[in-house]
This record gives C-alpha cells, sequence and structure tokens, in this order.
C-alpha cells in the first residue's frame, strides 16, 4: 500500500500516523495486514482511517492472530447475534476466530473438555466463552498456558478472577417496571427467569428496585418463576389469575418467550392486552415485533455484548467485570392503568 493508493481526501500516512501516535511502517503493516501491530493499535488506526472515509474492506485482515470462541451451538437468534459483533470486532482488530460449538453440557453448565483439546492444537491469543464456564481443571489450564479467557453472559455466578461481558440486566429491569409505573401501573407482577441464572436475578432486583423507589408495594404472589420457558410463564400466569381475587394490571416477563407465555394466559382468562394488562418482555427477539399487540420490551445489546467481549479479551487487563447498556422499545403492549 503505497500513498498514491490512499483516496485524495484521506491524509497521508505520515498525517495518520502523528494522529494515532504510531510511525508511518505501522499505519503502512495495519493497510496490508502485516504482522508486528498490537490489536490496540491497529484499533486506533482503523477507527482513524474510518474517519477520513476509508473503507474497511480495503484493508487487509492481519495475520498470525487467532481468537477461540466456545457456544454450546448456533441454532439460537442471541448466540448468531454475539457472533456478528465478535465478527465485526475481529476484523478491526486484525484477528481471525475460530468458533467451537460444544455438544453437551456438564454440571452447572460447564462444557466437556474437547475444546481445550482444539485450541491446545493452535497459538490461540484468548478465548471468549457464551454463556459457558470452564471448570476449575480447564481455568487453570488456560492460567498455565497464558490464554486469557473472557465469559458472555455466563449461565450462574462465575468464580473470582474471570472476566464476563454482561448486558445491563438490572438497569433494563428498572427500565421496563419504570415505564409500567409512569403509566400509573400499581399492582405489577413479575415473571422471572431461572433461579440460580446471574441475568434472572439482576432482571428480579432491578424490578424490586424500581417498585420500592416509587414507593409501591410488592405481594410475594406477584412474582412467579417462568424458567425462561414459555410453557412455564403460562402455567404460573394461568395460576395466578385464578387464585388472586385482583390480578395486577401489569406483567413485568423477564424474556419475550415468557411474555408470549402470559399472553396466551390472559387471553385464557377473557383479559386484553393492552386495555386489561399491560405487558412488558425483555430481549428484543424477532417474536416481540410479529406478536399481537407488538410486544414493549428491553433491548438486549447482542451485537455489541459480542464486540466489547472480543475488545476485552485483547485489551491489556479485561476489565473484571463489563456492561453493554440495553434499550427499552417500546410497542402497544403497554397502555395506561
Amino acid at each position: 500500500m503505497t500513498i498514491e493508493d490512499l483516496p485524495t481526501s484521506l491524509p497521508k500516512l505520515a498525517v495518520i500516523a502523528r494522529e494515532v501516535g504510531v510511525s508511518v511502517a505501522t499505519v503502512s503493516k495495519t493497510l496490508n495486514g502485516r504482522p508486528g501491530v498490537s490489536a490496540h493499535t491497529r484499533r486506533l488506526i482503523v477507527e482513524v482511517l474510518e474517519r477520513h472515509g476509508y473503507p474497511r474492506h480495503r484493508l487487509k485482515p492481519a495475520k498470525g492472530s487467532v481468537v477461540d470462541v466456545v457456544l454450546q451451538g448456533l441454532s439460537s437468534a442471541y448466540a448468531l447475534a454475539i457472533l456478528e459483533g465478535m465478527e465485526d470486532a475481529a476484523w478491526r482488530l486484525g484477528v481471525d476466530l475460530v468458533v467451537s460449538t460444544v455438544v453437551g453440557r456438564t454440571k452447572n453448565g460447564q462444557p466437556p473438555p474437547a475444546w481445550l483439546d482444539r485450541i491446545s492444537a493452535r497459538d490461540s491469543a484468548g478465548v471468549l466463552l457464551v454463556r459457558t464456564l470452564p471448570t476449575a481443571v480447564q481455568r487453570a489450564w488456560l492460567a498455565d498456558h497464558g490464554i486469557p479467557a473472557v465469559i458472555v453472559e455466563p449461565p450462574r455466578k462465575p468464580p473470582p478472577g474471570l472476566s464476563v461481558v454482561v448486558s445491563a440486566n438490572l438497569a433494563g429491569a428498572w427500565a421496563a417496571t419504570e415505564h409500567l409505573i409512569g403509566l400509573r401501573h400499581e399492582r405489577i407482577a413479575i415473571v422471572t427467569g431461572r433461579p440460580g441464572v446471574p441475568c434472572a436475578a439482576e432482571r428480579l432486583a432491578g424490578y424490586r428496585q424500581a417498585m420500592a423507589a416509587a414507593g409501591l408495594p410488592i405481594d410475594p404472589r406477584w412474582e412467579l418463576c417462568g424458567y425462561f420457558q414459555m410453557d412455564s410463564a403460562l402455567q404460573v400466569t394461568r395460576a395466578m389469575l385464578v387464585d388472586l381475587p385482583e390480578p395486577p394490571t401489569a406483567v413485568f416477563a423477564c424474556s419475550d418467550a415468557m411474555a408470549l407465555g402470559v399472553y396466551q394466559a390472559l387471553a385464557e382468562h377473557g383479559l386484553h392486552v393492552p386495555d386489561d394488562v399491560s405487558v412488558v418482555g425483555f430481549d428484543d427477539s424477532l417474536a416481540a415485533g410479529y406478536a399481537t399487540p407488538g410486544l414493549t420490551t428491553v433491548r438486549q445489546p447482542w451485537p455489541e455484548l459480542g464486540r466489547a467481549a472480543l475488545a476485552a479479551l485483547l485489551s491489556d487487563e479485561p476489565p473484571a467485570r463489563a456492561e453493554v447498556q440495553t434499550a427499552l422499545v417500546v410497542r402497544s403492549s403497554t397502555a395506561p392503568a
């Protein structure tokens, strides 16, 4: 790549080098995908190039850097979206991704050991584990080989010393509950996820804190456990509607799948959404936009989780915990009480 190859609107290599604080040779290596440029420096150079209008697709990917991604499978929308974010960040950072899908799982959401055999066969710069936790033996092996690891949305509370990247679950649940409170709902039920899963506990905490901040009471009978499953949410909502003489006017379901179960239970009971009961979900899955009525929900930043996880892995000091912000998406399933 020579100076003449750059668009006329783009500063010359020396100008780019001064802006980033590196040598002209380092900029040239980045443009040509040659080794010898750290992931952090490459990211800075790419950001400056893009800011000046240089198309990213003309950059040659860096050679010699491999990051392993370990996940339970590619059948879910969230896994594909997280992987999409990782792929985007990998190009910017100049690394290649090697994806391993583990078949089955051991106790407490830990992957079987076969993925370590694959990683040991290549010079991996690090490991990203999506909703799975390494065992103590696997953590020790990674530490002995100097291979860093970052966990994306751990399925249970991770042991000390592991770096994790998660959605802002508590803040998202607070926003969902606050939205219902702003619509003058006071009797707000929650359908929580599987006990022991960190994101489920954080969403329940966000609901409780928002209710407490508004000075609203919480009836223990309003806290239902749906295990992140539509059928379970359907069953517990059915039972609540039968048992309570005065049911809640709003329900916050901690996943979109559970919200659809709530929809069905309300319909069976002759109640309409949102005229009789408002419903909020969590995820902003594809189903949320196609539900009738459209589901108000909290958008999970899945691609951003992937980008943040890879950036944390390749940083000099991966953070112990990084949160990626969620966003409330208001549709037609919520209305004033």
